[in-house]
């Protein structure tokens, strides 16, 4: 058996296989964006804890500017293109990505069908942030990723550091004073943390689109179905020491991508995993790019992030994360851990959210809206089979989520 699986991984890795891959692969985030002909900028930035975040910058779209269309409407732009000296740019957008994410998760289609070329066409000078452990912001001013204390974080430093430190940076880059952010799943769950350490930053946010918005999850499907493998796993993972959890290697991230492209033998594994991963396997996402998102994705987090998700699940609060009663009494000054507030978000915000996404269900949106200060939109995705990540990679979210979401950004610029 052991010698079949080694011939038959020695013939997918040949010239042949990887000759049926698209071409998009194995580029990075600035490298695909060049690729779909847009102009790409790379910046870091070092937070004040010390960790280096990279951030990956659209500073214009194709078109100069110009509204390509969406939905069979037209949106003007504001005529402000966007320029790496180009300060005071009034129509800014932040991307924040997803758990076990990247920038690249934003940019996984075509560009009339992913939201960050959307944006740039429309005038927007886009930037897509990376958090703290993933592929592209693994450096820090002391520590290494191979020390267990660089993995010492959770989402609430993520919230309280990294996000903060881009969205400055953001500002004093262009020079606006707002910027519009956009999030999906994680993204959404800093963006409400991060409010609980500095509301002030309300004041800099026009307007903020939640996809898959997570902040309970007490009614997450995933949890519901296999809370007894994760709690498994997570026992495995703290026995075992392990600290930093999937990220793709050069080699692993090879050997999927052949393993899911669209001439392999065993390509319905790949299916079955997203479907054990994300639900109802909508089939809206296109095969062809499909070994591209399993070269990016998973894109490396720290275990307590993953952790903290399924404290969220077990404790049914919105809360920081429980370190145990003793550090927790050091950290916080209680042997419990704090809950977030969502009454702190005081911008803006409107919700995208679908019936089939197993990790944020409707109840638990339904919470979620009752307690922000401020819900201009809560829009229900039409498609009962749309899933957790369809909001990033399939075709059809440009029809069903893009068209609302660029409406509900361009009401408040």
């Amino acid at each position: 058996m052991q010698l079949t699986i080694l011939l038959l991984t020695a013939m997918f890795l040949q010239r042949p296989a990887t000759a049926h891959l698209h071409p998009h692969t194995f580029l990075t985030t600035p490298e695909i964006i060049r690729a779909r002909g847009y102009p790409a900028q790379t910046h870091h930035v070092t937070t004040s804890d010390g960790y280096v975040l990279q951030i990956h910058r659209i500073p214009g779209g194709r078109s100069g500017g110009q509204g390509v269309g969406l939905n069979g409407l037209n949106f003007a732009s504001s005529g402000k293109n966007s320029s790496s000296n180009n300060r005071g740019n009034q129509k800014v957008a932040f991307l924040q990505h997803c758990v076990l994410c990247s920038s690249a998760d934003f940019i996984m289609n075509d560009p009339d069908q992913s939201i960050a070329f959307i944006l740039a066409d429309l005038g927007y000078d886009v930037w897509l942030g990376n958090a703290r452990g993933n592929v592209y912001s693994r450096r820090h001013v002391r520590l290494s990723p191979i020390q267990p204390e660089f993995w010492d974080y959770s989402i609430d430093e993520i919230a309280r550091y990294d996000v903060p430190a881009m969205l400055t940076y953001v500002r004093k880059v262009t020079g606006s004073p707002t910027i519009s952010y956009v999030g999906h799943s994680m993204g959404t769950t800093v963006f409400f943390a991060m409010m609980n350490y500095h509301p002030q930053i309300n004041n800099w946010v026009r307007v903020m689109a939640a996809m898959a918005p997570v902040a309970y999850l007490h009614n997450a499907r995933i949890f519901q179905y296999y809370a007894t493998i994760i709690d498994a796993l997570e026992i495995s993972v703290t026995q075992l020491g392990i600290v930093e959890f999937l990220m793709n290697n050069p080699g692993t991230s090879k050997l999927i991508s052949v393993f899911c492209s669209p001439f392999s033998p065993v390509k319905a594994i790949c299916s079955a995993i997203r479907l054990f991963l994300f639900g109802l396997n909508s089939d809206y996402v296109d095969k062809n790019y499909q070994s591209v998102i399993l070269a990016h994705n998973p894109a490396g987090i720290s275990s307590n992030v993953l952790r903290q998700y399924r404290q969220f699940n077990i404790s049914r609060r919105f809360q920081a994360f429980d370190h145990g009663a003793a550090r927790n009494q050091r950290q916080f000054g209680s042997a419990s851990p704090p809950r977030y507030s969502l009454a702190r978000v005081t911008a803006p915000v409107g919700l995208f959210w679908s019936d089939g996404d197993w990790v944020v269900d409707s109840l638990d949106v339904k919470q979620t809206a009752s307690e922000l200060s401020r819900v201009v939109l809560n829009y229900r995705v039409p498609l009962g089979d749309f899933n957790h990540n369809d909001f990033l990679w399939a075709e059809n979210a440009k029809d069903l989520v893009y068209g609302q979401l660029v409406r509900l950004l361009e009401a408040y610029n």
